[in-house]
């Protein structure tokens, strides 16, 4: 079974809001849901800054491998299409985009695809977030039928410590409830999203340090100078 948006909560939704003080300027952001107008330059923010800067994607150089560019691209508008992702944008009539989280919703019952893939970067990259996401049944430690996943947090380079990374993280809450959902899980495979995720009340679940993976053939090299581990993190919604 597909898990479907329920049609009886408002799209958009304004899910938080928050303040930033930059010197003596206060300014004012929402996270909100991706709506449709917002499509292109969310993926285009996850093209340019998700793929330079997470560790696996940066490491293992995604760039120069235009087949797993364009599947990590296909993943994302794939999952905006569920209308669970939200966005991050100043609260004005502007609305920039600061700041994107791809989410969908998995369903215990849903047909187990096992990963496939001829690319070998592509491969790498999604084979070991799968693994992760599979080193611990989700359903079973919490007793639930489904839970809010995610396939990608970015923020602009200026807006970096400004904490939108964890208000994008918290903002899962409200929305979590909104859909009946008891737990959000996701795998963060950065040290500095895995601190993120801690400070916004994410617990680990399960962790493989990049010298396993690669033992496994899923290779980027250099990526211990910056990360030792891939983490899957919950969220228990109360």
């Amino acid at each position: 079974m597909v898990f479907t948006r329920p049609s009886t909560i408002p799209y958009p939704t304004v899910w938080r809001r928050f303040t930033v003080q930059r010197g003596a300027t206060a300014i004012n952001f929402r996270i909100q849901d991706l709506t449709e107008d917002m499509f292109e330059p969310a993926v285009a923010l996850l093209v340019k800054y998700f793929t330079k800067d997470e560790p696996p994607c940066k490491y293992i150089g995604i760039h120069n491998h235009p087949i797993a560019m364009a599947e990590l691209e296909k993943l994302w508008r794939t999952t905006i299409k569920d209308k669970m992702s939200l966005v991050c944008v100043e609260d004005n009539d502007c609305a920039a985009i600061v700041g994107v989280n791809a989410l969908t919703v998995v369903c215990k019952d849903d047909k187990d695809k096992p990963f496939k893939t001829e690319d070998k970067v592509w491969a790498a990259l999604f084979g070991a977030v799968d693994l992760v996401t599979r080193s611990v049944d989700v359903f079973t430690t919490y007793n639930v039928d489904k839970y809010l996943t995610a396939y990608g947090l970015v923020v602009a380079p200026e807006w970096r410590g400004c904490n939108v990374g964890k208000e994008l993280l918290q903002a899962r809450v409200p929305l979590c409830k909104a859909l009946g959902l008891k737990v959000t899980a996701t795998v963060f495979t950065a040290a500095a999203s895995q601190t993120v995720a801690k400070k916004a009340g994410f617990v680990d679940l399960s962790e493989i340090t990049y010298e396993e993976l690669a033992k496994k053939g899923m290779v980027f090299p250099g990526i211990e100078e910056d990360t030792k581990s891939s983490k899957l993190m919950a969220l228990l919604i109360e």
